[in-house]
C-alpha cells in the first residue's frame, strides 16, 4: 500500500492529469489491490469523466474486497446512468450476485448477456453457471453449462468446483471424466476440486488415479493441489499417504500446514497435531491463521480435551492478533457442549462480538439435544427459526431434544410447526467406496440389497463395543418426514 501511495504522489506532484481513464482505473485497481479501499473510492470520487472501464474496476475491487454489497451497488449506479456493461464488467459482477444468492437478479442479468449476444463468450458463460450454482440452481448451471458451443478449462473447473462444493461429489467426478475424455487438459484447479470431491464420497480408489496425473503432469500439481491431496488421504482413512505427501512435497505454505494437521486432526491424534503446530511455527517460521487455529480447535473438541481447545481459542487474539469468527466461536460451543458444560457453551455465544449465525445457534442446539436440556434447547431453536426457518435439520433437532426428555407434547408441536411452514425433512445421503463401488444410504436405510447383512454386522459391532466398555447414548431419533 505505501508503494501505491509513493507512485499515486508522484503523479501529483508532477502534475500528471487523472483525467486519462487507463490511469485512473489503473490507480484504482492497485488502491483496491493493496486493501486501500477508501483511496481508491477517492479517486473514483474525484473522477468526472468515469466510463465503463473506471465503474468496473470499481466493481472488481470491491468484489476482490469481499465487499458485494458495494459492488452490486456501484453496478446500479453504472445501470443507473444509462451505460452498458462490458464483457469484463459482467465477469466482475456475476460473482458478486452468487455470493449475496441473487437469483431475480442474476436472472435480469442474464437475460441481458443472451440479448446481447454475450452468452458466445466461454469466460461469460462459465461466471453464470458459477453464479447460478452459487444460488442454489445447480439445474440451471447444467443446463446453460450444456448449451455452451466451446468449453474451455475455465467453464469445465467452474462445473466441477461448484459440484463439489454442492454436495454433489458423485456430479464432481462425472463432470471431471467427462473433461478428461473432452481432450481439454486437467489443470491445478480441476484436480483439487476432483480431489476435494474423492474426499467428500470418500473414493480413494479415484483419488490415487489424480495422483497418479498429478506426478506424470507437473501442471496439474502445485501446493494448494498437494495439500488437497492429503485431505483427501486422511478423509479416506489414510493417514500413512496423506503423511508420505507432505513429507515429499518441494514447498510447503500455511495451506499445506493446515491440512496435515487436520489431518491428524481427523484421526484422534492430537498430540501429533500439536508437535506439528510447534513445528509449523518455531522450526518452519510459519504463522498460524484463521484456518489453523479452527484446524486445532476442532481437533481438541472430537478428542475431549476442553482445557487445550480454550487455550487455542484464547491463544489467537492474545498471541497473534486474529480475531475469531462465527465458526471459531461455533467450535467452542461444540467443544463445552460434547462434554456436558452447556452453560458455558451458552455464556461463549453471549459473550460473542457480534450477531451469532446459525451454525452458532446449531451447535449449541445439537448439545441441548445431546444432553437434555429442553430450556435451553428451545432459546436456540427460537434464534434459528428467526435466522434459517426453512431449514428442517434443525426443526428435527429440536423434536429430538423433546424426545430425549420424554417431552411428547413437544414433538407434536414441531411436526405441526413444520407443517404449518410447510418445511419437509430432506433425508441426508451418505456414500462409502468398497471394492472400487460407490454405495450410497440414508439414516434407517432399509432398500438395500445387503440390509439384513449390515444390521447383523452392526449388532455385532455394538456388542463388542460395550464389552470394550463403551456407552451408546440413549436418544431418540424421529422420523419428520
Amino acid at each position: 500500500l505505501e508503494y501505491c501511495r509513493q507512485v499515486h504522489c508522484y503523479i501529483v506532484r508532477h502534475g500528471i492529469p487523472l483525467d486519462d481513464i487507463c490511469l485512473t482505473s489503473a490507480l484504482i485497481d492497485a488502491y483496491f489491490k493493496c486493501r486501500g479501499v477508501s483511496m481508491a473510492e477517492k479517486i473514483f470520487r474525484q473522477c468526472d469523466s468515469a466510463d465503463v472501464v473506471v465503474f468496473t474496476a470499481m466493481i472488481s475491487g470491491y468484489l476482490h474486497n469481499g465487499l458485494n454489497i458495494d459492488a452490486l451497488e456501484m453496478f446500479r449506479r453504472m445501470v443507473d446512468v444509462r451505460m452498458s456493461p462490458n464483457e469484463i464488467t459482467l465477469v466482475s459482477i456475476l460473482p458478486v450476485i452468487g455470493g449475496l444468492l441473487a437469483l431475480k437478479l442474476g436472472r435480469e442479468l442474464h437475460g441481458f448477456i443472451i440479448k446481447n449476444g454475450f452468452n458466445k463468450r466461454c469466460n461469460v458463460g462459465s461466471a453464470v453457471i458459477d453464479m447460478y450454482a452459487k444460488c442454489g440452481r445447480m439445474d440451471l448451471a447444467f443446463e446453460i453449462f450444456g448449451r455452451l458451443s466451446k468449453k474451455d478449462v475455465v467453464s469445465w473447473n467452474s462445473m466441477i468446483t461448484r459440484c463439489a462444493q454442492s454436495d454433489d461429489p458423485s456430479a464432481a467426478i462425472d463432470v471431471f471424466r467427462r473433461m478428461g475424455a473432452s481432450g481439454i487438459g486437467f489443470d491445478c484447479v480441476s484436480v483439487s476440486s476432483a480431489l476435494s470431491a474423492c474426499a467428500n464420497l470418500p473414493s480413494e480408489s479415484f483419488g490415487k488415479a489424480i495422483h497418479g496425473y498429478m506426478v506424470k503432469q507437473v501442471n496439474a500439481s502445485d501446493v494448494y493441489s498437494e495439500s488437497t491431496l492429503i485431505d483427501m488421504y486422511a478423509k479416506c482413512g489414510n493417514l500413512r499417504s496423506a503423511v508420505n505427501v507432505f513429507e515429499r512435497m518441494q514447498e510447503k505454505n500455511i495451506v499445506s500446514w493446515n491440512s496435515i494437521i487436520a489431518a491428524y486432526g481427523n484421526h484422534g491424534r492430537l498430540k501429533d497435531s500439536l508437535c506439528l503446530f510447534r513445528e509449523m511455527v518455531e522450526e518452519s517460521g510459519v504463522r498460524p491463521d484463521q484456518i489453523t487455529f479452527l484446524k486445532m480447535i476442532s481437533t481438541c473438541c472430537h478428542v475431549g480435551d476442553v482445557d487445550e481447545g480454550v487455550r487455542f481459542f484464547r491463544s489467537m487474539t492474545e498471541d497473534y492478533g486474529i480475531q475469531p469468527q462465527q465458526e471459531h466461536y461455533a467450535c467452542v460451543v461444540d467443544l463445552f457442549g460434547r462434554a456436558g458444560r452447556l452453560e458455558e457453551a451458552y455464556e461463549t455465544v453471549k459473550s460473542m462480538p457480534f450477531p451469532p449465525d446459525a451454525g452458532v445457534w446449531g451447535t449449541l442446539l445439537g448439545a441441548c439435544r445431546l444432553h437434555k436440556n429442553v430450556e435451553l434447547a428451545k432459546v436456540a431453536s427460537r434464534r434459528l427459526m428467526d435466522l434459517d426457518p426453512r431449514n428442517s435439520g434443525y426443526y428435527v433437532l429440536m423434536s429430538n431434544a423433546h424426545a430425549n426428555a420424554g417431552e411428547w407434547g413437544g414433538v407434536t408441536e414441531v411436526r405441526s410447526l413444520m407443517k404449518e411452514r410447510g418445511v419437509q425433512k430432506i433425508p441426508a445421503t451418505s456414500w462409502i467406496e468398497i471394492n472400487k463401488i460407490t454405495h450410497s444410504f440414508v439414516s434407517g436405510d432399509g432398500d438395500h440389497p445387503e440390509f439384513s447383512h449390515i444390521y447383523s454386522l452392526i449388532s455385532l459391532l455394538l456388542e463388542e463395543m460395550k464389552l470394550e466398555g463403551d456407552v451408546p447414548q440413549s436418544s431418540r431419533k424421529l422420523n419428520l418426514a
